[in-house]
């Protein structure tokens, strides 16, 4: 019973698991035009925690390796294996916190899935309830149903979990923790995507946060001009470029997401959905 229960005898038991496997799926190549190269392609989630003699992170980590890159096909073709996969890794390994936390933070961004919104809060919900504890999911899902879902009271619900959650830094449980006592809707905003930013080890989402930043530092700029414009001349400027003209700014400044800008007739500065990079 001993030799049984040793570590060596069941990674040598993993490895020829694996190599089965292996073995099987090119026995099936081999007779078969195609294949769908999936993480829910091969043996059931069942199947897997029956036979992997405990070791169902590993097994877990090894079906998201495949199913992370899926997103990329979720945005470029609106294709939703990922979601099939990633709910396979969930069975698979329910502790495994990253593929939650990385779902909740990603999807949104996704404008060819539909319920984009609604899909990642429930995929987060889902791993507070099962994962190990992980203070990025409920901090991203803070994120998502503030900025995305504009459920403020929500919002609050979830970075009070995050601030509670061990192994927050002190930076994210400091933000959690004030969320609610930002002034205005503007500098929570500014917030929430620099918290997002300063926490982040995905260079995507790093990128996608500081373009927001950039995004509300231009509206204020232009604002800012624009109020500039109307102490002169006792009214807003009809357009931005008016504001060019008369000299009061260089030039408008392109929007870090491709958009453009316009001028609302209150001063106030928004985006020209017309112009769609």
């Amino acid at each position: 019973m001993k030799a049984i229960n040793s570590p060596i005898l069941k990674t040598l038991f993993l490895a020829a698991f694996f190599i089965a496997i292996i073995a099987a799926q090119l026995g099936y190549d081999a007779t078969k035009t195609t294949f769908p190269q999936t993480a829910s392609a091969g043996f059931s989630p069942a199947f897997m925690r029956l036979a992997d003699l405990g070791f169902h992170s590993t097994l877990g980590s090894f079906a998201w390796i495949t199913t992370m890159p899926e997103v990329l096909d979720v945005y470029f073709h609106g294709n939703t294996n990922y979601l099939t996969d990633l709910a396979y890794v969930n069975a698979v390994d329910p502790k495994l916190s990253y593929p939650y936390a990385f779902s909740v933070i990603t999807l949104p961004a996704l404008v060819r899935l539909p319920d984009r919104n609604e899909i990642a809060v429930a995929i987060g919900a889902r791993g507070i309830a099962n994962a190990d504890p992980d203070w990025r999911i409920p901090y991203y899902m803070g994120a998502d149903y503030y900025l995305d879902l504009k459920d403020t009271a929500s919002a609050l619900k979830y970075y009070d979990i995050a601030a509670h959650t061990p192994g927050i830094p002190a930076f994210a449980k400091q933000f959690s923790l004030n969320f609610s006592l930002l002034p205005d809707d503007r500098t929570k905003t500014k917030a929430v995507w620099e918290s997002i930013r300063d926490t982040t080890n995905d260079a995507a989402v790093k990128a996608r946060a500081q373009a927001y930043i950039d995004r509300l530092d231009i509206f204020d700029y232009l604002a800012a001009a624009a109020r500039a414009y109307k102490t002169k001349n006792g009214k807003f400027p009809s357009d931005l470029q008016t504001l060019v003209t008369a000299g009061v700014i260089p030039g408008i400044p392109p929007d870090p997401l491709g958009f453009g800008f316009k001028l609302n007739d209150d001063g106030s500065v928004g985006i020209d959905l017309t112009k769609n990079p």
